[in-house]
């Protein structure tokens, strides 16, 4: 009786709910997290996936919260003494206005709210469209109001009546809501006369120091210098006569007009001390039916403005209409775009005369799909050109020959870095990754050949001083000099391997990659597996291994606290911690040549951030359980502290725990996985399991995965929540043999399951997308040992995805069999038999598991073929089969609502295979064409 007893107030204890599809819209995430300047305070956006956010501020000395429903954009001021940010309307009146289709100008619109930390009080200003703040300082904000409704139909100006708010329109003014240059008349302008032009929109200045506002009308765009005190913005007014750039010094309130006339002023530079203003203007060319651009450098001080850069344009170019303007770090350069001037329209035909074609050529080097999605982008691109503002001449950077370049030193520096992949593009289609490399005397224009037909990488020192150079072939880093052509090996004497020792495809492995330099250029940080070196690039030392990692199987790489740090400080640097083997995670430090670890643990550690004026510190800890809150400490990580909650409504439900297994490979590699078993496991029960894979994803075992609807793959916390264990084995891969690769892995890994007495073998499903759906798609031709099966984008032909076109890319996908993820190794005419053994639909007829197919018919991945013919020939086999193809859907959902469907109709499909439920009815008995938007069909109780 007593023992009876014991047990009873156990009985009473609420049970906790399974998961359910409901859950979803109010599971949240954190955003926007950041810490003020001062260290004082943080803030971070808790959001529902589907609903309406809230942003909290906290205080960090006594833990007081501000919070900002709705907020969106939000930021501290650099002085730590506000928050900004935009509300946007709740989520329920937007799609309502949406549904009932309400104009845009009636719908539900933004707000402006500022939050003064220091007096407690926030400041809302209605009906605002965005805002903008210096990059440094913090006392002025500009933001723009939407338009009143009412300025839809202006009044006519009086006749002869000057225009008293000229001033006002063009910044003259200092009253709130100063009004608009009048419009004409309904019905536009006088008889005949073009179109009226559109005049920019009205925006406010915002003291937030005083709290005074002022608005400046005709306002095309605008931008503070880095420093806050001036800002430059161009006009655009409705009769035109008014158009120009005026720089406006926010302390003097002194404005200076730097140009007054007709014209579009679409791009302005302001150097970071304003002692420099650059424009780009169509105002030398109106009477063009498309006016071209000229470009302009205007000095404040002197007053003068001068046009830049025609001397060094290619002959039929132009100024670049959609590349930014910019000035080098130290205001040395002006760097800006140019490009061919644009053809002009061709002549309009009717409609029956038109005719639309596309000219497929094999000496192409881009297939028409791809040249069609690139076209747009191709007549927009720009080429870099820099003025160079000391001695006023031109250099033309880049070109078609040599179309991106990389200048050294924050643009200041003397050589550039340019790469030609141009004569290989044609045979990137099956073998891509080849270029030409040149260095560029940004004084002289002269480029010098420094690799040719080369794979690897090269990437400029921070000064300039060197190129450091990987290549594939020795898998080994090199520096070279540009001022003396001097090259030497930055790697000799490094025996670890410096590319990737996992990497099984037929193809060069990729470098673990050079992390950063040290001060000057002196040394370049180059990693292997686990490893950090420094080395010499002027080859007089040997390389120095700062970590010891590979000892211990733990990969360290470095963690930056400053986002504007230029270089690495080996004598004092944070360090992130991994171990391989355990899958733990934490810090090191290392200090003046000792490596010293901090803490381990059974948890990943990410998202590090740090006050910048203070030893303040941000981060995330997660594990498969624990949501990746946010937790507050010092560099030192002493007394850390949670100060987040995303999820309190995750203790209600029944979870999973996720735990590392190992097995070794029927080819006797020793491999891990995950294993995720329900919260409430129970060891003297059998459960049913469903194996989930793609390449390899151990090193995933302590990340929190959200219950959200699918995308393509099956949700691990709800499956366990709802009684599945899931097994996510590894996979390594032998070139020409990916499908058995994939038997070879994953069957011993499910045995080894088995083979611990809680896994029912008749209930074990598999599931897998793209490369994973290929694999399920082979697996079942090779094992009945699976009750079900579900295949997501798979490939069943490997003979007609070869000449496939990914069509999100425009690319074909012969690549991908060669030289990538595919990994056969060669052509179908060269290796046959491997095209034959690794095709699914050679071997259907073996397949005895009922097999669900997701193949969507805008997939810009896997042609949508695909999926059809496998489903069509199991169909012929009268195999059990379906395939549900959502409609104008890409390779993973992108719509919500379609990926609420299939998270309920994998749920459908694994219950009843796996767990006895009743089967629904869009599989018992498909649903009809005619019925289709009238039914899901996932009703349950069908035959």
């Amino acid at each position: 009786m007593a023992s009876a007893l014991l047990v009873l107030p156990g009985l009473i204890l609420a049970q906790k709910k399974p998961l359910d599809h409901s859950v979803y819209d109010g599971w949240k995430s954190i955003r926007s997290a950041s810490v003020s300047h001062d260290g004082k305070w943080v803030l971070f956006v808790i959001a529902p996936q589907e609903g309406d956010a809230v942003a909290t501020i906290r205080s960090v000395a006594d833990g007081h919260t501000i919070t900002i429903p709705r907020a969106s954009q939000i930021q501290f001021t650099n002085d730590s003494k506000h928050v900004v940010a935009l509300v946007i309307p709740p989520f329920a009146d937007t799609r309502k206005a949406r549904r009932d289709k309400v104009k845009p100008e009636d719908m539900p619109k933004n707000a402006l709210e500022i939050v003064d930390l220091g007096a407690g009080q926030t400041k809302t200003i209605d009906r605002v469209t965005n805002y903008q703040l210096a990059e440094e300082d913090s006392n002025f904000l500009l933001y723009k109001p939407e338009p009143p409704k009412e300025a839809a139909k202006p009044p006519t100006t009086p006749p002869g009546k000057k225009d008293e708010e000229e001033d006002q329109r063009r910044g003259g003014g200092a009253r709130a809501g100063g009004a608009q240059r009048p419009a004409p008349a309904a019905g536009g302008s006088a008889a005949g006369a073009p179109p009226a032009k559109k005049a920019g929109d009205s925006y406010v200045l915002l003291d937030l120091g005083t709290g005074k506002e002022e608005t400046i009308n005709d306002v095309a765009s605008a931008r503070f210098n880095k420093f806050g005190n001036v800002m430059a913005y161009a006009v655009a007014s409705k009769d035109g006569k008014t158009d120009g750039i005026v720089l406006y010094d926010l302390r003097t309130k002194k404005r200076q007009n730097v140009v007054t006339a007709p014209g579009k002023y679409p791009r302005i530079a302001l150097s970071d001390d304003a002692s420099l203003l650059a424009f780009t203007t169509d105002k030398d060319d109106q009477k063009a039916k498309k006016p071209l651009l000229s470009l302009y450098l205007y000095d404040p001080k002197k007053n003068v403005t001068k046009a830049v850069g025609a001397d060094s344009m290619p002959k039929d170019w132009t100024y670049n209409a959609n590349g930014a303007i910019d000035f080098s770090d130290k205001n040395t350069r002006l760097i800006y775009r140019t490009s061919p001037k644009p053809l002009p329209d061709p002549e309009e035909k009717p409609d029956d005369e038109k005719v639309s074609v596309d000219i497929w050529n094999w000496q192409d080097a881009r297939l028409q799909p791809q040249q069609l999605l690139m076209a747009q982008s191709e007549r927009d691109r720009g080429y870099t050109a820099i003025y160079d503002i000391a001695s006023g001449k031109s250099i033309q950077v880049a070109d078609r020959d040599l179309p991106s370049v990389t200048i050294s030193d924050k643009g200041d520096g003397r050589y550039g870095l340019a790469s030609d992949e141009r004569p290989y593009e044609r045979e990137g289609s099956w073998n891509p990754g080849n270029e030409d490399t040149y260095v560029i005397d940004l004084k002289t224009g002269a480029h010098t050949q420094i690799s040719k037909r080369f794979r690897g990488g090269a990437q400029l020192s921070p000064s300039g001083r060197y190129v450091a150079i990987y290549d594939a072939g020795p898998k080994a880093w090199f520096a070279l000099e540009p001022a003396t052509g001097r090259r030497v090996s930055l790697s000799k004497g490094i025996t670890s391997p410096l590319a990737d020792e996992l990497d099984d495809h037929p193809d060069d492995p990729a470098p673990y990659g050079l992390i950063g330099w040290t001060k000057g250029d002196s040394r370049a940080i180059i990693a292997d597996r686990y490893d950090l070196w420094a080395c010499d690039p002027s080859g007089q030392a040997a390389p120095v291994r700062l970590t010891s990692g590979r000892e211990y199987t733990t990969r360290y790489r470095p963690v930056s606290l400053d986002p504007d740090a230029v270089y690495l400080d080996t004598d004092d640097m944070l360090l992130d911690a991994f171990n391989e083997d355990t899958k733990q995670n934490g810090l090191a430090r290392l200090q003046n040549g000792h490596l010293n670890k901090m803490f381990m643990a059974e948890k990943s550690f990410l998202g590090y951030q740090k006050a910048k004026n203070a030893d303040t510190l941000i981060y995330t800890r997660q594990d498969f359980v624990e949501y990746p809150d946010i937790w507050l400490s010092n560099t030192r990580f002493e007394a850390p502290q949670k100060i987040s909650d995303a999820n309190p409504q995750q203790k209600e439900y029944n979870w999973g725990k996720a735990e590392l297994v190992r097995w070794t490979s029927l080819d006797g590699i020793p491999l891990q996985g995950i294993l995720i078993k329900p919260e409430n496991f129970d060891y003297g029960k059998k459960y049913p399991m469903i194996t989930y894979f793609y390449e390899r994803n151990s090193d995933e075992l302590y990340r929190y995965k959200a219950p959200a609807p699918s995308a393509s793959t099956i949700n691990w916390p709800l499956f366990a929540s709802n009684g599945y264990c899931i097994f996510i084995p590894d996979i390594p891969y032998k070139i020409g043999y990916p499908g058995e690769s994939a038997v070879n892995g994953i069957l011993p890994g499910v045995q080894a399951i088995l083979g611990r007495g809680y896994i029912d073998p008749k209930r074990m499903g598999i599931q897998g997308q793209s490369w994973g759906g290929y694999q399920v798609a082979y697996l079942v031709t090779r094992t009945n040992m699976f009750a079900a099966a579900e295949a997501g984008a798979p490939v069943g032909d490997m003979f007609s995805a070869y000449g496939g076109i990914r069509y999100g890319a425009g690319i074909v996908r012969q690549f991908q069999y060669e030289h990538q993820q595919s990994r056969i190794g060669g052509t179908p005419w060269d290796a046959t038999l491997k095209y034959i053994e690794n095709s699914p639909i050679f071997w259907v007829d073996k397949v005895e598991t009922p097999l669900m197919i997701m193949s969507n018919d805008k997939d810009g991945s896997v042609p949508h073929t695909q999926g059809i013919e496998l489903f069509t020939a199991l169909r012929r086999l009268n195999k059990p089969s379906w395939l549900v193809v959502y409609n104008g859907e890409d390779h993973n959902l992108m719509e919500r609502k379609n990926r609420k469907d299939l998270s309920i109709r994998l749920s459908q499909f694994f219950d009843h295979y796996l767990k006895g439920a009743p089967m629904p009815v869009w599989m018992s008995q498909g649903v009809p064409a005619v019925d289709k938007g009238r039914t899901m069909g996932t009703e349950l109780g069908g035959n």
